[in-house]
């Protein structure tokens, strides 16, 4: 299965609320997502599930991307910002055989994630700018064994 890992699109520096989970995107963060959803509509391994963090920056990131693709769409704690690789990797584990998905969340979460999926659970953290997504074949029995990088794409203006 191919596995995207994207974190949000680019997003406001502070929210009304004061809250950072309450955290909007940017028109640059709506462009952003906008085209992962364009691109990722036409892979040749199409995502068949979306996963996104409750934080409402990762969620409008998840729903514009799903405005392309139409496919099932959940929220899930375990990708909200400050929560353990670990709970991620038992997430991925628990939708294997679904087919390819998508997953929607945060730094530095996510940028730990693409180091051990990349080169094993003690690797130095990859860089993941915001509106980035990076694809990952692996076996979503034992995703931690050979996953392989595939690319990397971001909208960068």
């Amino acid at each position: 299965m191919v596995l995207y890992i994207i974190r949000h699109g680019k997003a406001e520096p502070s929210a009304p609320t004061g809250r950072d989970r309450d955290r909007v995107l940017r028109p640059k963060g709506h462009r952003q997502s906008d085209h992962l959803g364009r691109t990722l509509d036409s892979a040749p391994q199409r995502p068949s599930l979306i996963i996104t963090s409750t934080y409402r920056r990762a969620h409008e990131t998840a729903e514009r991307i799903n405005g392309a693709l139409g496919v099932e769409f959940i929220s899930d704690t375990r990708l909200c910002v400050d929560e353990p690789v670990s709970l991620v990797i038992d997430l991925i584990c628990e939708h294997a055989g679904r087919g390819s998905m998508c997953l929607v969340g945060h730094n530095p979460q996510l940028e730990y994630l693409c180091a051990a999926l990349a080169g094993g659970p003690t690797a130095p953290p990859v860089r993941v700018r915001t509106g980035e997504a990076f694809a990952f074949e692996l076996d979503p029995e034992s995703p931690l064994d050979g996953a392989r990088p595939l690319e990397r794409f971001r909208l960068d203006s």
